[in-house]
């Protein structure tokens, strides 16, 4: 299967890279027509903050009716080589703490709770610290084979 025709990539955080302070919820996007999100984080410039970062639930892409979804890896490497390491992490957490780390999480639609269709990324504030990551989501295994693939933001 060419991958351009079954996965779709949607900013998580809208392209722009955050830091000083913010906390940042990317927007939601729905699995009703996928089977999996690979959501993908990459660290820039790391002043030393520590930024929690987790993933919730939704019942719509407002974000109405949320709640803290469970994963129980996540996989981290740097931009040496490419190379990821699968790390368990805890309470369905873990932090980014350095400049140059890609971290990636892998949610398939059938583990979110029945009638929560929707998930989105969220990246606690890393402090006063100026740390810069940017995100995006890849959404896979698309349950309506064609040549266009469903908008997962609408």
């Amino acid at each position: 299967m060419n991958f351009p025709e079954n996965a779709v990539i949607v900013e998580a955080n809208g392209g722009d890279d955050n830091k000083t302070g913010a906390a940042m919820t990317a927007k939601y996007v729905s699995l009703e027509n996928y089977g999996r999100c690979t959501i993908v984080i990459m660290s820039h410039a790391w002043a030393g903050g520590t930024a929690a970062v987790t993933v919730n639930y939704s019942s719509n892409l407002s974000g109405s009716s949320t709640g803290a979804q469970g994963f129980a890896y996540q996989w981290t490497g740097d931009s040496s080589d490419g190379a990821l390491t699968k790390t368990a992490v805890t309470s369905n957490t873990f932090t980014i703490a350095a400049a140059d780390q890609t971290h990636i999480i892998d949610i398939r639609a059938d583990d979110l709770p029945e009638g929560y269709p929707c998930l989105t990324l969220a990246v606690a504030s890393p402090g006063s610290n100026n740390d810069y990551y940017s995100a995006f989501y890849i959404l896979r295994e698309p349950r309506y084979a064609g040549d266009s693939l469903i908008d997962p933001t609408s």
